[in-house]
């Protein structure tokens, strides 16, 4: 064995076991300071002692990523001789969320009805058990939920609204969501901002908010004249806002004050005037 040899043997057993580049503080940097990266410091703690130079940074970019799907960009670099530096870059917030979930209703026990309105058990079930028109949603049982949509379809609950950004309204929803919960699938979220961006452009009309019904595969965009527009997500989103575009100002119905607009039904246009029968 050559001295060369032994001399390159002996620098890396110095390397590996002398300590000189043992993993000893971990710096974590995001874009973001409303994102609270410490679970992100904790965790990589277990990391700590460990020899720098043979650490793993792709290794711990996937752990990142997987547990934290809210980071776009992760960053991992080694500054010798005993520092860790992790950057993280948030994907960009789209829109506010306003989530409405309605609370379970509880059935009342007819038998707890009886008193002086009912004399017999066989009353107070028969009233109970009567087949009429289904009640109105208690409103008292509805829950508003409020939070941030980030570019990946990301509920997130630990930063203030945006009063610049338009506002997304989910209804109908069973049960609330969750921080960091994929609320809307990416490539329906792509189509909606799609949608809004296509709209604005061609008709010059700002979009205020959104209703988002994944169950009708559809969109109602609220203009700031208090117009809603119902677009359709199984159809080319252009094809329909062309359709509008094309007699908007022709029919005048720029100079109406209507309430909603139709756009869903193919080579057809169906609007609403305010204050009258058909609207809302």
């Amino acid at each position: 064995m050559t001295a060369a040899v032994l001399v390159l043997i002996a620098i890396i057993v110095f390397v590996v076991f002398s300590g000189q580049f043992s993993l000893t503080k971990i710096e974590v940097v995001r874009d973001n300071l409303n994102v609270n990266a410490a679970n992100i410091h904790n965790e990589l703690n277990q990391y700590l002692k460990n020899n720098l130079l043979f650490l793993d940074r792709s290794e711990i970019i996937h752990y990142i990523q997987e547990n934290y799907p809210e980071f776009e960009v992760v960053r991992v670099k080694k500054l010798l001789p005993h520092t860790l530096k992790v950057e993280l870059n948030t994907y960009e917030i789209v829109a506010n969320i306003k989530a409405y979930y309605q609370l379970p209703e509880v059935e009342p026990d007819p038998l707890k009805s009886l008193g002086s309105d009912y004399e017999s058990i066989s009353d107070a079930l028969e009233e109970a058990f009567t087949l009429d028109e289904a009640p109105e949603p208690d409103k008292a049982n509805i829950i508003e939920q409020k939070a941030l949509l980030n570019r990946v379809g990301q509920a997130i609950f630990d930063q203030d609204e945006n009063l610049e950004l338009m506002t997304l309204y989910i209804e109908g929803l069973t049960q609330p969501i969750q921080d960091r919960e994929v609320v809307v699938e990416k490539e329906k979220l792509d189509i909606i901002l799609d949608t809004v961006k296509y709209f604005n452009n061609t008709l010059q009309i700002p979009v205020e908010g959104i209703r988002y019904l994944p169950v009708a595969r559809e969109v109602h965009l609220f203009t700031e004249n208090g117009m809603v527009v119902w677009v359709s997500m199984e159809r080319d989103y252009r094809e329909q806002i062309d359709k509008l575009n094309t007699i908007y100002k022709v029919a005048e119905l720029d100079k109406e004050d209507i309430d909603y607009i139709d756009l869903r039904i193919s080579e057809k246009l169906i609007y609403c005037p305010r204050n009258t029968a058909c609207s809302r």
